[in-house]
């Protein structure tokens, strides 16, 4: 006989007397339950062999026919006082009996507890109804024999009711009319009724709250039963001490001898927690659902045997420029960007060892163009077989951003200039403290990298260090503005070295200052050449302050720039007077003269020029030569008005002598 587990309540005295028995005979409580229930239903107890439905569908009608029988018998000996008495015990108990047998063998409820009703029960009845028939010519039938069968018939009721009522789901018994012609103890709990106030009553007569006698669960249901001779199932929800509960109610019909319905038996199974659970999964998988549509990045689902991509979200669709249903319709191999081999296997390697993988790829969009991408891939299970479930994003502009970062890190680590960063802390020692410098400060500065980070930029300053300079860099600080300044620094030898340096602030997002950029600038050798170019020109002011002509320069836009002094006292102008004038604006006679076209023609040919004029405000003659130069004209001049009188003077003399002669 095949073993299955059922599980029943029990009444204490029932549980006690199955206690007393195993402990008396020494074997567990399974087995007596076992034992009592195969005698108690005539199963032999050496008999593994299971009925078939054909035998239990025989045995059931040779039953009933044999209750008929009984019945019969009873109702002549009802006329009799000596047995009415007893007759009125039985006749119910048996009719009882009746229905809980058509209950246990169609309602399914009792037939995967008891697997079949062996041939010697049915052999016992047989046996019972023989001697019943045999003496029912007589004209008063055995009563030890009539006592014994009704007290066999109420032993069965008893026991189909216990195990019935050992149920957790409610159970009952509906006749055509809409009676209960049985309810198990579990259903009178959720009425809150004794189960005799149940029986032989409408579902409309229990005294039931208005609440619950609004929901009439099952009427309409039983009529098709009736009609169909088919089992339903219908859920109903009831309100209970403890709030609504959730019923599965199933309805299956109870067949006569003659093939009609003559009763349905409706077992409730509550399943409130089934149908929370239920509702719980479906929620879930609706914010799955939302999480996975929804989601900034691209999700991909991609069967691991066949590369197909079985499920993905909107957002993978409208990146890649496809609808979703094409996109279920490809494999990866259709939208990846083809990778080196060396590559593909160690993402393989890596995704079978660890079950997961982040990497950065290149995804093909429908027309052809690519979009950079992260990867991040684990292996779960979906649907019963494993998958790999991506997520990507697009990191096109992350790439972008790091291009330009390394090319910004490039060029700052590869500038001529010193850079360097420093926090935004106080202004007064041991702050600012540098968080970074480039190449070009180390080997300007001489310092390694290690031994400066932490320290202030003071370190470079030194005793010829301009202290105005340093005030001007405070202020500006103090104020969170740009400064330049020149300063006179010193290398970590204690050579001095001229640096240009631009102070800059660095502010977040919010607009609060983070830290100070600087750009330095190594201006030692212009340095140098300023001041040779300063004691040149010093030396060439003594010069052209010493030598007996006029000289002056005059730039692009004929201002005057230069001149000494022996051409103030010729032109009879100051250094004040001239520098920065316009030449047409403190002469304007020459506009127009030898002097305008000689100049204009130096500029415009880059040529020296020559050539003697009459200035007539000074009346003076000037010698004069331009060369044109980078900065402008350059023009050295005398008077020689004293020369041309000679000259004036000797050509009169020579012509009057010629007139004497």
């Amino acid at each position: 006989m095949v073993s299955k587990i059922a599980t029943f309540r029990l009444p204490e005295n029932l549980i006690q007397e199955i206690r007393f028995r195993a402990e008396a005979t020494g074997r567990d409580r399974t087995a007596i339950v076992v034992e009592a229930l195969k005698q108690a239903f005539g199963l032999p107890l050496n008999d593994s062999r299971l009925a078939t439905v054909e035998e239990l569908q025989q045995q059931l009608n040779k039953l009933e026919e044999n209750v008929t029988t009984l019945n019969e018998q009873l109702t002549e000996l009802s006329q009799k006082p000596d047995v009415e008495s007893r007759v009125s015990e039985i006749s119910p108990v048996m009719e009882h009996s009746l229905l809980l047998s058509h209950s246990s063998m169609v309602g399914g409820t009792l037939s995967s507890e008891i697997n079949g009703i062996p041939e010697g029960w049915t052999g016992k009845n047989r046996a019972t109804t023989e001697e019943v028939e045999s003496n029912s010519d007589k004209s008063k039938p055995d009563e030890t024999e009539l006592q014994e069968l009704a007290a066999r018939i109420s032993q069965q009721a008893r026991i189909f009711d216990q195990v019935l009522s050992a149920s957790p789901d409610p159970i009952c018994v509906i006749d055509r009319v809409g009676r209960f012609t049985y309810a198990n103890l579990a259903i009178a709990q959720l009425f809150g009724l004794q189960q005799r106030h149940i029986l032989g009553k409408t579902w409309g007569q229990l005294d039931l709250p208005p609440e619950v006698m609004e929901i009439e669960p099952i009427d309409s249901q039983r009529e098709v039963v009736f009609a169909t001779k088919r089992p339903l199932t219908k859920e109903i929800s009831y309100p209970t001490l403890d709030g609504i509960r959730d019923y599965e109610c199933i309805l299956s019909p109870i067949l006569g001898i003659s093939g009609c319905v003559e009763a349905v038996i409706c077992t409730a199974r509550d399943i409130t927690e089934r149908n929370h659970v239920e509702e719980s999964l479906r929620e879930s998988e609706a914010n799955y659902r939302h999480l996975f549509e929804y989601a900034n990045d691209s999700i991909f689902i991609i069967d691991l045997s066949t590369s197909r991509i079985l499920d993905a979200n909107q957002n993978a669709a409208r990146r890649l420029g496809y609808t979703r249903k094409e996109l279920l319709k490809l494999k990866t191999r259709d939208i990846d960007v083809p990778v080196p081999e060396v590559r593909q296997k160690t993402i393989n390697q890596q995704m079978q060892a660890m079950g997961s993988i982040i990497f950065d790829h290149a995804l093909r969009r429908k027309d052809g163009t690519e979009i950079q991408v992260e990867i991040s891939s684990r292996i779960i299970e979906y649907r019963d077989q494993l998958v790999s479930l991506s997520f990507v994003r697009d990191i096109t502009a992350r790439k972008q951003a790091e291009e330009r970062m390394r090319l910004l890190e490039s060029a700052v680590e590869n500038t001529q200039d010193g850079i360097l960063i420093t926090e935004a802390g106080q202004l007064d020692e041991p702050s600012p403290k540098l968080l970074y410098v480039n190449q070009a400060f180390t080997r300007i500065t001489g310092y390694d990298l290690t031994e400066v980070l932490g320290r202030t930029p003071r370190l470079l300053q030194g005793p010829k260090t301009d202290r105005s300079q340093l005030d001007k860099i405070r202020t500006a600080l103090s104020q969170q503005r740009p400064v330049q300044v020149e300063l006179l620094n010193y290398r970590k030898d204690s050579s001095e070295f001229w640096v240009e340096l631009n102070i800059v602030p660095i502010a977040n997002k919010n607009g609060q200052l983070t830290h100070w950029v600087a750009l330095q600038r190594d201006i030692t050798e212009r340095k140098q050449a300023e001041a040779a170019l300063v004691a040149s020109n010093q030396q060439i002011s003594k010069i052209l302050e010493s030598i007996s002509d006029g000289f002056l320069t005059i730039d692009h836009q004929w201002q005057f720039t230069e001149c000494n002094h022996k051409a103030e006292q010729i032109l009879q102008r100051s250094r004040n007077e001239l520098l920065g004038q316009m030449l047409w604006d403190v002469f304007p006679e020459m506009v127009g003269s030898t002097f305008d076209h000689e100049y204009h023609k130096a500029v415009a040919q880059q040529i020296t020029v020559s050539f003697e004029e009459f200035y007539a405000p000074l009346e003076k003659w000037f010698e004069v030569h331009a060369c044109p130069s980078n900065e402008g004209l350059s023009v050295v001049f005398k008077d020689i008005t004293k020369r041309k009188q000679r000259e004036v003077s000797q050509r009169g003399t020579i012509t009057h002598h010629h007139s004497r002669s």
